[in-house]
């Protein structure tokens, strides 16, 4: 196994609104979902082609990385757990989601304007630490030309990736280990942790996959299965793990997410 770490910096708060939610109050993870940093990899290679797909409202295309690519998540870094804070802030508007008043030239008041006050999480970091492995080193090549290449990502935010590692060989051990990365909740009965439900993609068995990932060819994705992982409040927990030496990943997530 080969692991690509990935240094992203985001320009201001950003959103990945946790599910299931609330409507009057948007709740964020705190940190990059697996299946969001997917996406948005699968967005900046289209970008060095100079794609960039609309999202459509109803029926949307996915474009995001082939299952063989094992995308882990972002975290923020140093520390996953304690290099963050939620800033948590007041929005108001409309509540018909058929709405366009705003965007008319001549203003006129309509009945139909209904508002609503709600909550809205905002995630504040300086930079996160992302992890991608792969079998073969050369596909974690292609991603380290992303450098400095930017776009939305999740709900709400924009961020560009900074930096890569080299791609490190990796080596599987059982070990007592702080976790880079979420550690699935089956792992975890008996140990405190804070858990999160996430949600991985399910891919059709049928489905085929661009030669080149930059190509505008939609991601053969069926829908999406929740999972439940988190962090143990001890920090240290004993699993098989995907380590160079000095970074640990957890076996069981990159199960979890991809069987």
């Amino acid at each position: 196994m080969y692991g690509l770490w990935l240094d992203i910096r985001p320009t201001g708060g950003l959103t990945f609104r946790r599910m299931p939610g609330a409507i009057l109050h948007i709740s964020t993870y705190p940190f990059v979902p697996p299946t969001t940093l997917s996406g948005w990899l699968r967005r900046l290679l289209m970008l060095t082609a100079m794609h960039y797909p609309e999202t459509a409202v109803k029926n949307p295309e996915y474009f995001v990385l082939p299952p063989h690519y094992y995308v882990l998540g972002a975290y923020p870094s140093p520390d996953p757990v304690r290099s963050w804070r939620v800033h948590t802030t007041r929005r108001q508007g409309i509540r018909a989601f058929n709405h366009n008043a705003f965007s008319r030239l001549l203003r006129q008041r309509s009945q139909d304007e209904v508002y609503q006050l709600h909550s809205w999480e905002y995630l504040m970091a300086d930079r996160f630490r992302g992890y991608v492995l792969h079998q073969e080193q050369g596909a974690l090549e292609r991603l380290r030309g992303l450098t400095n290449y930017g776009c939305k990502v999740g709900k709400e935010g924009y961020a560009y990736l900074e930096s890569t590692s080299e791609v490190r060989p990796l080596q599987r051990v059982r070990t007592r280990a702080s976790p880079a990365a979420l550690v699935p909740a089956a792992q975890m009965v008996g140990h405190p942790s804070t858990l999160y439900t996430l949600y991985r993609y399910e891919f059709a068995a049928d489905g085929t996959y661009p030669i080149d990932l930059a190509d505008t060819v939609p991601s053969p994705v069926r829908g999406f299965v929740p999972v439940r992982a988190g962090w143990p409040a001890e920090g240290e927990i004993e699993l098989e793990y995907w380590t160079d030496g000095t970074v640990h990943l957890p076996v069981s997530l990159v199960e979890l997410l991809y069987g």
